[in-house]
């Protein structure tokens, strides 16, 4: 009566013992929830982890567009997982304070941004408090809630200016300018880089003496806490995917030119298949194999 007993025992012996993994990682893939804004860099940046975190590293990733402090909050609260476009040590200050015990940073995906007014190059004011006396039109802004426009606002009370200060998309903020440039007219707007505007047009910053827009930031990617401990892999993805200024602004360009910012990020992604290699090396998800 016990020969079956014991046949069993050695079957389920063998199999577990032959039981191999294949692949490179033991970190199950699930869902990652991505929140981004509708910032140029922050869609092409969303886009791009997606599609890699989705094709190559086998993730489900669901992506929500929201506002800046929606961002930040649902990620410090755990109700979402990443979010890619975190201005870091100034413009979103005041978040990563706020929210510095709820929040994992992933490190930097761009170095050497920037904020602050721009013009086109053909104007020929060089310093903000030159147009005081010589621009009397709207300053073009982006959503309320952006670092840049506490400092747009600072700006315009620091500098003595009388200038309506715009609340826009970037989408909105983007055509105003495109269409000021086009007639040849002048135009004041919050600008940063990275922006696909700094590819395809010639500006410039204006001077900023009294030091209200910053130089010199990196944008980072910032995650719930114990992201990293759920999915060491995405974590893993996340530190090394940095892009240099060249990368970053073909990309912004790709996803412009594209109905489907995820089609634009994919054209990118074909262009840079060794970068990209290099990002998702040794992270793919091990397999389960029974000799």
């Amino acid at each position: 009566m016990y020969k079956p007993l014991l046949f069993l025992l050695l079957f389920l012996f063998v199999i577990t013992g032959c039981r191999t993994t294949t692949g490179e990682s033991d970190d199950p893939a699930g869902v990652i929830y991505i929140n981004y804004t509708d910032w140029a860099e922050s869609v092409a940046l969303t886009h791009l982890a997606e599609l890699l975190l989705e094709e190559r590293l086998e993730y489900e990733v669901i992506t929500k567009l929201t506002d800046v402090d929606t961002a930040f909050m649902e990620v410090a609260l755990g109700e979402a997982d990443v979010f890619a476009d975190a201005w870091v040590p100034y413009t979103h200050a005041a978040f990563m304070l706020l929210y510095k015990d709820d929040l994992e940073d992933l490190g930097p995906n761009y170095r050497n941004a920037r904020t602050g007014l721009v013009v086109p190059v053909y104007m020929e004011e060089e310093s903000i408090s030159d147009i005081i006396r010589s621009y009397n039109r709207p300053i073009v802004g982006i959503d309320s809630s952006a670092g840049i426009m506490v400092n747009a606002l600072r700006a315009i009370e620091s500098y003595g200016l009388v200038n309506e200060l715009l609340i826009l998309s970037d989408e909105e903020m983007s055509g105003r300018v495109e269409d000021a440039i086009k007639r040849r007219e002048p135009v004041v707007f919050t600008g940063w880089e990275p922006h696909w505007l700094f590819f395809r047009y010639e500006l410039k910053y204006l001077a900023d003496p009294l030091g209200i827009f910053t130089e010199n930031e990196d944008i980072h990617t910032i995650a719930r806490s114990g992201f990293t401990e759920s999915h060491p892999r995405a974590a893993k993805f996340f530190e090394r995917m940095i892009l240099s200024e060249k990368q970053i602004n073909e990309l912004l360009y790709e996803v412009l030119l594209s109905r489907d910012p995820k089609q634009g990020a994919r054209t990118w992604i074909e262009k840079n298949e060794f970068t990209v290699n290099q990002w998702v090396r040794g992270l793919r998800p091990e397999r389960e194999k029974i000799m």
